[in-house]
C-alpha cells in the first residue's frame, strides 16, 4: 500500500509540472445574432478554450509557470443554423512575462476578418499536423503554432522555426477549401502571414523580435541604459524590411503589439537621445508618427 502511496505522489507531482504550452482566455461574441437559443456559442466558446489549452503543439514539456498567455476573441457576424455555418471576426493577441519583472509585452496582436467555418454544437476539436479535420480546427492550429512561434523566437534568435513551418503546412492543407483566408492574394491573411514570417526577405523582423526582449526589455531591470540601446538597435532592423517593401506586414504586426510600449520605454528612465530613432520610426510606421512624436 505503502508503494503504492508514493507512486501516486510521484505521478502527481510529475503531472504538476508538465503542461500543454497555450493559457488562453476564449471570448466569443454572438451578440449581433438574433435568436433565441445562443446556446451553441456558449458550447464554441469552451470548445475553443478547451482545444487551444489542452492540445500539445510541440514535444517539449513546458511547466505550468511557462505557459503562454494569450487571448482569443471571435466576434460571430452571420451563422446559419441550418448548414451550422458561422461567419465573423477573430482577434488573437499573446503575450510574454520579461525577466525579473511582473510586467507582459504584448508579442502578437492581429486581426482575421475572414473567419468562415461550420460547427456542430458538441462535435470534437481534434489535431493532427497530418491531417486537418475542419476549418475551425486549422484556423486554431495555425494561430495556435504562429502564438508559439512567436514566443520562441522572443527566447531564442529564429526559435520558432519548427511551429512557423507547422503553421505553413496547416496553410498548405487548408488551401483545398478554397477559403480565401488561406490562399494567395490577399496580402493580410493567414496565407500571407505564414510565407512573409518563413520569408528570407522578412528575416529581420524575426532578428529585432529577439533582440528587442532579449537585449532589450529583458535587462531594463538590471541595467535600463543598456535595454534601451538594445530596444533601439532592434527597431532599426526594422528599416531594412522597410527599404525592401515599405508598409510589410511583419514590420505592421510588430508595430501593432508595440508602438504604445516603444514610446513607454522611451519616456522614462535613464536619458536616450532619441532624435534619429523618431526619424526611422516615423519613415517605417508613419500611421503611428503622433505617437513617436511624443518619445
Amino acid at each position: 500500500m505503502r508503494n503504492k502511496i508514493l507512486l501516486f505522489f510521484v505521478f502527481l507531482i510529475g503531472y504538476s509540472g508538465v503542461a500543454q504550452e497555450l493559457n488562453a482566455n476564449v471570448m466569443v461574441n454572438a451578440e449581433r445574432i438574433q435568436q433565441t437559443n445562443k446556446q451553441v456559442f456558449t458550447t464554441l466558446q469552451n470548445s475553443i478554450r478547451d482545444f487551444l489549452n489542452n492540445t500539445k503543439f510541440t514535444n517539449f514539456n513546458i511547466k505550468r509557470n511557462e505557459l503562454i498567455d494569450c487571448n482569443i476573441m471571435l466576434v460571430v457576424n452571420d451563422y446559419d443554423p441550418n448548414s451550422n455555418s458561422i461567419s465573423g471576426t477573430l482577434q488573437i493577441q499573446s503575450s510574454r512575462p520579461i525577466y525579473n519583472s511582473s510586467y507582459g509585452t504584448s508579442l502578437f496582436n492581429f486581426s482575421d476578418k475572414n473567419i468562415a467555418f461550420n460547427y456542430i454544437e458538441f462535435e470534437p476539436l481534434v489535431y493532427s499536423e497530418n491531417s486537418i479535420g475542419s476549418n475551425l480546427v486549422g484556423l486554431l492550429s495555425f494561430y495556435a503554432n504562429i502564438i508559439i512561434g512567436l514566443d520562441a523566437d522572443s527566447f531564442s534568435l529564429y526559435g520558432g522555426s519548427a511551429n512557423f513551418q507547422k503553421a505553413s503546412n496547416v496553410v498548405n492543407m487548408m488551401q483545398q477549401t478554397g477559403d480565401k483566408g488561406w490562399v494567395m492574394g490577399d496580402q493580410n491573411n493567414r496565407y500571407a502571414l505564414s510565407n512573409d514570417i518563413l520569408s528570407n526577405n522578412y528575416s529581420p523582423y524575426r532578428e529585432a523580435l529577439y533582440e528587442y526582449h532579449i537585449k532589450g526589455l529583458d535587462i531594463m531591470s538590471t541595467n535600463a541604459e543598456q535595454g534601451k540601446i538594445g530596444v533601439a538597435n532592434a527597431l532599426n532592423k526594422l528599416a531594412n524590411i522597410h527599404s525592401v517593401r515599405p508598409n510589410a506586414l511583419p514590420t505592421r504586426i510588430f508595430f501593432d503589439a508595440k508602438a504604445d510600449e516603444i514610446v513607454k520605454v522611451f519616456g522614462a528612465g535613464p536619458t536616450y537621445d532619441t532624435t534619429k530613432l523618431i526619424e526611422t520610426l516615423t519613415r517605417i510606421n508613419s500611421i503611428n508618427g503622433t505617437k513617436w512624436n511624443r518619445m
